[in-house]
């Protein structure tokens, strides 16, 4: 199956005048956001696409590339690519913003890509694969989080008092941010948005798409999830998504990487995985319950049991061995009850090897932990 890479070889000889921007194209300027362009696209400063990729890799070395162990790091390799084909060479970067503070929490990236002279894309930064990068997305569902204020600055700030058709969106948190800084920016600005991509981006509270702002910009929104998805799953949507299939399994299926494309079109499937509704179930059901603090220390307590095993990646905690998974599920027993209840359930969807670990466990507590999860699953089914 084609991927965002085909693509690029494929459309890449045309130029946005001869074949106008498509929705691949959206997911391959946000997927362009996770490059780091720091010393590249400066203050002040506009670059093309080729001149960005040879100043890249003329910064970062080899060695700094593969110590990279996140899925982002697919984002270096596409830029190269897409640098020596007419479509892309000359689209000009600018406007890059990059401030992240891991204590803080904080994970914000933008930048502008200019494909015609009279048309923008701004693209979001989303999560890369970090245990704290995914926190943040979970506390989208209590909070307004500092990168949505930063986000919002942005759009406004780059676009006040231009004439420019405005295209906006991102991966993971990034669809999420493009959405919000559209809701939230001037009339003037909002007027002239085109079209806002959302690929696998957490919702927003059902309080929110009944605002007019929500409403002003809701038609104009394209929503991409993978059948697995989780990180999409979170709050309600803003749009009916298209579910596109994908190469990988379980929770990876976040890597836009693995979605497949043909033509100019994601190749689609009729409908979310089991688990990935068994995953919007009970997760949604569980928060709504919660007041504010509950949520917040709801989602302590699950990243808490992700980062006992010593892991600093979700890729990476989605086959760790069983000593690991030991360290988890003793750090889970330390928890709430009610904590517990619910993150017994939710591992399954970030463990593949789950069948496995049970043999840590007595056949007793086997029983205990995937009874609840299977039934679940077959009253989907059914």
């Amino acid at each position: 199956m084609a991927n965002i890479t085909d693509y690029v070889t494929w459309r890449g000889d045309l130029s946005f005048e001869q074949d106008p921007f498509n929705e691949v194209d959206a997911l391959f300027f946000s997927c362009l956001s996770y490059v780091d362009f720091s010393g590249i696209v400066t203050d002040g400063v506009s670059i093309s696409l080729s001149d960005a990729s040879d100043l890249f890799f003329q910064i970062h070395t080899q060695e700094e590339r593969d110590a990279d162990k996140s899925f982002i790091r697919f984002a270096y390799h596409l830029m190269k690519q897409a640098a020596y084909v007419p479509r892309y060479a000359n689209v000009i970067l600018s406007d890059y913003v990059d401030h992240t503070d891991p204590a803080s929490l904080i994970q914000f990236a933008v930048v502008t890509v200019r494909y015609s002279p009279d048309e923008v894309f701004i693209a979001f930064r989303g999560t890369d694969d970090t245990i704290v990068g995914w926190k943040e997305d979970f506390y989208l569902s209590y909070s307004t989080i500092s990168s949505e204020n930063e986000a919002l600055e942005y759009f406004t700030r780059v676009q006040s008092g231009k004439a420019d058709r405005i295209r906006t969106g991102g991966h993971s948190k990034g669809g999420h941010l493009a959405i919000y800084s559209s809701m939230e920016t001037d009339r003037q600005i909002q007027e002239r948005i085109d079209g806002i991509y959302d690929f696998d981006g957490p919702g927003f509270n059902d309080e929110v798409k009944e605002t007019d702002k929500f409403k002003m910009i809701g038609s104009k929104i394209f929503r991409v999830i993978p059948e697995n998805s989780v990180i999409g799953r979170l709050l309600s949507d803003t749009a009916v998504p298209l579910v596109v299939s994908s190469t990988e399994k379980g929770i990876m299926q976040h890597d836009p990487l693995s979605w497949g494309i043909e033509g100019k079109k994601f190749v689609a499937l009729e409908k979310t995985s089991v688990a990935s509704d068994v995953f919007d179930e009970i997760l949604t059901q569980w928060i709504n319950e919660m007041e504010q603090e509950e949520k917040k220390q709801f989602i302590d307590d699950l990243f808490s049991v992700l980062e006992a095993s010593g892991e600093t990646n979700i890729s990476q905690i989605s086959s760790v061995s069983l000593i690991e998974v030991k360290a988890m599920l003793d750090r889970m027993h330390a928890l709430r009850r009610d904590s517990q209840a619910v993150i017994r359930k939710l591992l399954r969807l970030f463990i593949d090897n789950w069948g496995d670990v049970l043999l840590v466990r007595s056949k007793a507590n086997r029983e205990e932990l995937t009874a609840p999860l299977r039934k679940l699953i077959e009253a989907k089914k059914t």
